[in-house]
């Protein structure tokens, strides 16, 4: 079932956001993920085929890219999770 992840961090900007992903890439399993900058803080929505998935690749690519780069959440970000069955996606308009 798709799981949807939604991220909150204060203090964190795009640029932050592009050199993670340019660490650890496009992991197998995340259908879309949008990222932008409001509110002093970076959000970012990402849905991934299942809570598997994005589980394992937050455990084991994720972190260790945050550690690495000096860039882990920190005590004010915040988190919504949530498995869907409704996902709706209109690829052909972007």
């Amino acid at each position: 079932m798709p799981y949807i992840h939604v991220s909150r961090t204060p203090g964190r900007t795009l640029a932050d956001h592009h050199a993670v992903q340019a660490l650890v890439g496009r992991p197998e399993g995340k259908l879309v993920s949008i990222a932008g900058e409001a509110d002093a803080a970076l959000h970012v929505i990402d849905v991934w085929q299942s809570r598997g998935q994005a589980d394992r690749f937050a455990a084991e690519v994720l972190f260790p890219a945050f550690r690495k780069l000096d860039l882990a959440p920190g005590s004010d970000a915040t988190y919504i999770e949530f498995e869907t069955d409704d996902v709706d996606v209109d690829l052909l308009a972007l």
